[in-house]
């Protein structure tokens, strides 16, 4: 397969976990996925220093997973983008690593390290 550069691309229903604080200092890890759109290198140095502008161009769908307490989808559109980044720390970081993996195309599951780009994440490939 020949690589074709795109004008866009969209990373369509890509993993994203959620470690979120538990009571006694535990944590737990919530699941969801999202549509990513990756944008060009020149454009995300503009937009990498607010975290809540960052995921709000990145992020162009939210998976079913996403919902509101009483379990209605929270529709992806400035309000609801604005609500679920606004909500805690925890939840950019999780967005942002799984932007990350997404335009590198590693699964964070497969990682040592908490995003693709860190050292410890890069593995190298075997030869054949």
């Amino acid at each position: 397969m020949a690589f074709v550069l795109a004008k866009k691309r969209i990373v369509n229903e890509w993993p994203v976990a959620i470690e979120i604080a538990t009571r006694g200092g535990d944590t737990a890890t919530l699941h969801c996925s999202a549509d990513f759109e990756i944008i060009p290198q020149d454009e995300y140095n503009k937009l990498m220093n607010n975290d809540i502008e960052l995921l709000s161009r990145v992020v162009v769908g939210f998976g079913a997973d996403i919902q509101h307490e009483d379990g209605s989808p929270i529709p992806c559109n400035t309000e609801g983008k604005k609500a679920l980044f606004g909500s805690g720390g925890d939840v950019r970081k999780g967005f942002l690593n799984a932007y990350y993996s997404a335009n590198s195309g590693i699964v964070e599951k497969n990682l040592k390290g908490s995003r693709a780009s860190s050292q410890p994440a890069r593995k190298s490939r075997k030869k054949k």
